[in-house]
């Protein structure tokens, strides 16, 4: 049946211990209805940023194992150039038991080994070179996959009902960015405005359900990175690839004279 108890704080009254319980076991477990079938991944927050020799993840929520993670303040990571592939990655460590209570502890660090799914998540990864500086801004919709002394989001899971998906922030701009050019599909106008209507992460089953029907196949599943390279190929489509310059020939090749 349903139900719903609350203790009663007054004066010369005791709490019993079955109140105590429900008080430390509501809020957990509101948690785990609401996100019961989600996939591991960011539920909220853990956006980075770069500052001199620095990145600075914000605060946030991680979702494994069906278990919450929050970080109520923001951490403070150096970072190198290397010219390899780092890996912004949190490790989950094992729980650790006590008489008064069991804690689930994490570790931030980078890397150039890809994270494990088993007990990491990435959180990003860049290729810094030497005498270069690295940059959190992005131009358009296809900066996100440029490959040198840029922060790639595109492989960062977030959570989402049964399948992880790509990160919202990636998602809404192809939504800004679609939207600008006349485009004749009506799934095209659904999907922008559900993008740009919602606050967090764009469920996985609305992204592949979209992609299915415009690129006209049934792909079993995406990848984070598939779902990006799938919504560049209908950017393009749409008018949005960028100009490539001609390539100079005898014909039009002109001679400045000073």
């Amino acid at each position: 049946m349903f139900k719903h108890i609350y203790p009663l704080f007054e004066r010369k009254r005791l709490l019993k211990k079955e109140m105590l319980e429900n008080i430390r076991d509501f809020p957990r477990d509101i948690f785990y209805i609401f996100f019961q079938d989600y996939s591991d991944g960011i539920l909220a927050g853990c956006d980075i940023k770069v500052k001199e020799s620095y990145l600075f993840i914000s605060a946030g929520i991680l979702y494994h194992k069906r278990i919450p993670y929050m970080m109520s303040e923001p951490y403070k990571l150096p970072y190198q150039a290397t010219g390899k592939t780092q890996y912004i990655k949190v490790h989950f460590l094992d729980e650790i038991g006590g008489l008064e209570q069991r804690e689930a502890l994490t570790q931030i660090y980078i890397n150039d080994i890809p994270a494990q799914d088993k007990d990491e998540l990435e959180l990003g990864r860049f290729k810094l070179q030497e005498g270069a500086r690295l940059r959190d801004q992005y131009t358009d919709f296809f900066d996100y996959a440029t490959e040198f002394d840029t922060l790639i989001k595109l492989y960062v899971p977030y959570a989402s009902p049964r399948q992880k998906t790509l990160c919202p922030e990636i998602v809404k701009r192809y939504a800004e960015s679609l939207i600008q050019y006349t485009i004749q599909n009506p799934w095209d106008y659904a999907f922008c405005l559900t993008c740009m209507q919602e606050n967090g992460a764009i469920t996985y089953s609305a992204i592949k359900s979209y992609l299915d029907i415009c690129l006209q196949q049934k792909q079993e599943e995406y990848s984070t990175k598939e779902i990006y390279d799938a919504l560049v190929r209908l950017l393009y489509e749409a008018g949005g690839k960028p100009k490539e310059p001609r390539p100079m020939t005898e014909k039009n090749k002109k001679v400045l004279l000073f």
